[in-house]
């Protein structure tokens, strides 16, 4: 049996080799009759999709060996969570630093915010309590590229409030006013605030225009 040198030199050719054969057979099958060919070595779409199914299928090989050992389902989400932290501990600088972000609402979330409010959201919180509301994403959390998506802020994202913080299998939880356990690392992020126009903040922060 290989060492693990030995085994990641060996996945990183077959890795190589498969990711050219992705972007060969995207240029034989599709590429050839996509509109945006022309200007193709200035969009990289084919080089990007080949990475994108590439990193899906290798991830999906994971979780079906993952599966195959008769590991269950609650033991695979605390993996992945444990994965999406590492991910994001290795992406942070300075864990001394917050990042907030201010999102605008193109439409109504409930709980209270409205179209053309303005969220002060704390990503990636540390801490929560009861009552504290929540954006989690619609989309399932278990690939680098759900990670990706959160961290550039592309992600659809959804109201919770939180009901209860807990620790399960070494992971905290939350659960929610729907009844549902989430892992911390799933959290895309806090609201410390929602600003509506009547606030006087609106104005002061010249929020009345747009961003876009």
């Amino acid at each position: 049996m290989a060492g693990i040198s030995d085994n990641l030199e060996i996945f990183r050719k077959l890795s190589k080799k498969h990711y050219a054969d992705l972007v060969e057979s995207l240029e034989e099958k599709y590429c050839w009759k996509c509109p945006m060919r022309t200007n193709n070595s200035e969009t990289f779409c084919r080089e990007v999709d080949s990475w994108v199914r590439l990193s899906i299928a290798f991830e999906m090989g994971i979780h079906d060996y993952l599966r195959e050992m008769g590991i269950p389902n609650s033991c695979l989400e605390v993996i992945t969570a444990k994965f999406v932290e590492k991910q994001i501990n290795q992406g942070n600088t300075s864990n001394k630093l917050q990042k907030l972000n201010l999102i605008q609402m193109e439409k109504s979330m409930g709980s209270g915010i409205d179209k053309g409010d303005y969220l002060v959201v704390q990503h990636s919180p540390k801490k929560l309590i009861s009552c504290d509301k929540v954006l989690l994403p619609n989309s399932c959390p278990l690939s680098n590229l759900w990670y990706t998506k959160s961290c550039t802020g592309e992600l659809p994202l959804k109201v919770f409030t939180v009901t209860k913080v807990f620790h399960k299998n070494g992971v905290k939880y939350i659960r929610t006013s729907e009844d549902l356990e989430v892992p911390f690392e799933y959290i895309y992020g806090v609201i410390l605030k929602i600003i509506k126009k009547e606030d006087p903040i609106y104005a002061e922060l010249h929020l009345n225009r747009s961003f876009s």
